[in-house]
This record gives C-alpha cells, sequence and structure tokens, in this order.
C-alpha cells in the first residue's frame, strides 16, 4: 500500500507560524495600525449615510404631499432646519420659553425617571434571575406590567400625582422599568450552569457567586438592557410630556406647536428629539456598551 506524501506548508503558512511563535504568550490581538481609523470613518460614514436616506424620504413625502393640494403644507427639511437655527442660534423663543429649557427640563425628566428604572429593574432582575423558584412566579406580573402601553398608564399616573412633572416621571419609570427587569433577569438567567457549579465546587458562597460570576457574565446583558430601557423611556417621555401638562419640555412644546398649526416648529422639535436619541443611544450608550464587552474580553480595547 502507497503512503501519502507528508504534507509541505506553503512560504506563507511557515511565514505566518513564524509570526505566532514569535509573538508574546499574551498577545491574543495583533494590533493593526490604522485599524481602529478605519473602523470609527466607516461608522461615521454609515450613520451619515443613514441620516441621507432619512432626509430624501422625508423630502419625497413633503413633495408628493404638497403636490396634492394639502391645504396646511407638509414641512420640508430645509425650513425645518432654517426654524431649528433660529431657536438654537437666533434666541428665537418657543412659546415663552427658549429651545434649551425646553430640552433641559425634557432630560432631567429623563434622568430622574430613568436612574429609579435602573435601580428597581436591576435589583428586581437580578433577583428573579438568582433564584429560579421566584423566576416562574415573579415574571408573571412583570410581564403582565411590560404589556401595559406606556399612556395607558396616565390614568394611574393622574390619580396619584395629579398634572405636571411627577405624573411624567411615573410613566416613564412605569415603562422602562419592566423593560430593564426583563432584560436583567433573562441575562442572569443565560449565565452557563456549568460556571455555578464550578464556583460552587471552589468553596464560593452565595455573595461571591452572585457577584464574581453572575454579574461579570451577564454584563453584557445587563448593558443591552439598560439600553433598550433607555430607548423606551425616552419614547414615551415625548408622549408624556404632551399629556400631563408640564408646562416645558420637548413633549409639551410640540403640543403647543400643533395645537397653533405651526408645523414647522413641531418639525424642529421632533428633529431635536431625534438627535438627541441618536447620541443617547449612538454615542453614551453605545461607549458603555464597547467598555463593558472590552472588560470582558469580548472586543479589542
Amino acid at each position: 500500500m502507497s503512503q501519502k506524501a507528508p504534507y509541505r506548508r506553503s512560504a506563507d503558512e511557515r511565514a505566518l507560524a513564524r509570526a505566532v511563535a514569535a509573538a508574546p504568550p499574551d498577545a491574543a490581538l495583533v494590533p493593526v495600525p490604522g485599524m481602529r481609523g478605519r473602523q470609527r470613518l466607516r461608522v461615521a460614514l454609515q450613520v451619515a449615510a443613514g441620516l441621507g436616506i432619512g432626509l430624501l424620504i422625508w423630502e419625497a413625502f413633503a413633495l408628493v404631499l404638497n403636490g396634492s393640494g394639502s391645504p396646511l403644507g407638509f414641512p420640508y427639511p430645509v425650513e425645518t432646519f432654517e426654524r431649528l437655527g433660529e431657536y438654537l442660534f437666533a434666541g428665537r423663543s418657543l412659546y415663552g420659553h427658549s429651545i434649551y429649557e425646553h430640552l433641559l427640563a425634557s432630560i432631567q425628566h429623563l434622568l430622574v425617571a430613568f436612574a429609579l428604572a435602573a435601580l428597581v429593574g436591576i435589583v428586581l432582575g437580578s433577583v428573579l434571575g438568582y433564584f429560579g423558584r421566584l423566576y416562574p412566579i415573579g415574571m408573571v406580573p412583570v410581564s403582565i406590567y411590560q404589556m401595559i402601553p406606556g399612556l395607558a398608564w396616565l390614568p394611574v399616573a393622574i390619580l396619584m400625582f395629579g398634572l405636571g412633572d411627577d405624573s411624567a416621571v411615573f410613566i416613564i419609570f412605569a415603562v422602562s422599568s419592566m423593560v430593564i427587569t426583563i432584560g436583567v433577569s433573562s441575562g442572569m438567567r443565560m449565565v452557563p450552569p456549568v460556571l455555578v457549579r464550578a464556583a460552587k465546587m471552589m468553596g464560593a458562597g452565595s455573595a461571591t457567586i452572585f457577584c464574581r460570576v453572575l454579574v461579570p457574565q451577564a454584563g453584557a446583558s445587563i448593558v443591552n438592557a439598560l439600553r433598550l430601557g433607555m430607548s423606551s423611556a425616552w419614547r414615551v417621555l415625548i408622549a408624556a410630556e404632551m399629556i400631563v401638562g408640564t408646562g416645558v419640555g420637548l413633549g409639551y412644546s410640540i403640543q403647543l406647536t400643533r395645537d397653533l398649526l405651526d408645523y414647522v416648529g413641531a418639525f424642529a422639535c421632533i428633529t431635536i428629539i431625534c438627535l438627541v436619541g441618536l447620541f443617547i443611544d449612538h454615542v453614551v450608550l453605545a461607549w458603555v456598551e464597547r467598555t463593558m464587552r472590552q472588560r470582558l474580553g469580548l472586543e479589542e480595547a
């Protein structure tokens, strides 16, 4: 029986093997010069392309609707950005308040509500995720509350706090806290049981297992839950301000511009909402998620 000829590596394979052998033992990743800069440029171009497509769709809607004889006139992107520039740089008042006062009020509502929602969601989600026997029981009311739309909480908010800022904060909290709870508990339950068993075999107690095994392993899921909770909070914030009569805020300003048929002003406020939401999700929360993934070794620093 003839024997197969021994496999001979190519010159490229031999060069790669020599490079790997010469690398230090802890060199898990080989840095490529300029890679980080190219990645950032690619992300920036992708965001710019997405914004361009959105503006083209907006322009097309305005052309079609205005061409069909709409009596009110659908705002074009150009006139909307001109009005936005007046609000931002020319000091034009938006019904008694500057655009910065409306924006600051909305951010204050958001931060207060989201801080409470994050605290409750992380604690409750961790308890449900850690104690397996509580999970099927506790998730029933959580799922019920999570199915209630944001504005459906309005009667409860008015009965508890009346009209005003407190009602808006409560509605935001009620929606985003359930989203965070579900995400955190699911992340905890996705940790491989073999890691928990290994920690127990090494003598780790319940507190050590929770802090040193479950939380780090579920860290990416926890950050993602916070990201989803923040997105939900920002969306319901605008609707809550439009209805509960906060007196100031981006949602309240949209309500005023709509009642006065100032649709260019309304679109300017909507543009600010989109830009702030984009900044929160794609800059702030994306940075938090990237940092967490780097600490967990899931992404290159």
